[in-house]
């Protein structure tokens, strides 16, 4: 069967297939210092071809529908324009070409993309393609990883208070639905930013001797 995308203004639910990135839906973490503990992972949408521009028009439809109820009286592209500033923008529905390294590169595997944040304080559902529960562990690790392709279910949600940062949208995700597996994403996802540079200089290496005591193995 093949993937429609779709949005129920009834319930605010939407469904699109994103390919996962930044995965980290099994444990919470922080997206920056001090940032709140949740379960999170990017979904990634391609602009260019008929599967994400279709999932990309229903998110949209869902964006503005919601805008009305939410923040009515307020015009979609003005305020879009006013909440999106890269990739710490609080507009739901990010733009993958400014999402750069510390050399101002676009971020690998993120060109020519939109993508979501998928987050939630408590664990996402998962499902199998045929969507029933997964109970086997592994197979729930083997399916689910950065770089696979999921059917994200999820729902917008607004922040307007000022002592939270002022007008957002954001994107709770209530469950992913295995859709198919494709290259893992290099280097187990990560950015060239999180490598310091330490310079040519070796000496340090092997400098002193060993002990051989358990703080050197780091017990």
């Amino acid at each position: 069967m093949s993937f429609k995308p779709t949005f129920n203004p009834q319930t605010g639910r939407i469904k699109a297939l994103v390919r996962l990135s930044f995965f980290k839906g099994f444990e919470k973490t922080r997206s920056f210092e001090n940032g709140s503990l949740k379960y999170r992972t990017n979904g990634l949408l391609y602009k260019n071809t008929t599967e994400g521009a279709a999932s990309i028009k229903v998110i949209n439809e869902g964006i503005i529908d919601f805008m009305r109820k939410e923040f009515p009286g307020k015009e979609p592209a003005k305020f879009k324009t006013a909440l999106d500033d890269g990739p710490k923008g609080r507009w739901p529905l990010f733009d993958g070409d400014k999402y750069l390294t510390e050399d101002g590169d676009v971020r690998s595997g993120y060109a020519d993309t939109r993508y979501l944040k998928l987050t939630n304080d408590r664990k996402f559902k998962f499902r199998d393609r045929r969507g029933n529960e997964i109970d086997d562990e592994e197979i729930l690790l083997d399916l689910f990883r950065s770089g696979h392709w999921a059917i994200a279910y999820f729902h917008l949600f607004p922040i307007k208070s000022q002592d939270k940062g002022g007008n957002g949208i954001f994107v709770t995700c209530d469950a992913l639905q295995f859709w198919k597996r494709d290259e893992e994403f290099a280097g187990g996802d990560m950015d060239d930013s999180e490598f310091d540079d330490y310079g040519d200089d070796e000496d340090d290496l092997g400098s002193g001797s060993s002990s051989g005591g358990d703080d050197d193995l780091g017990i």
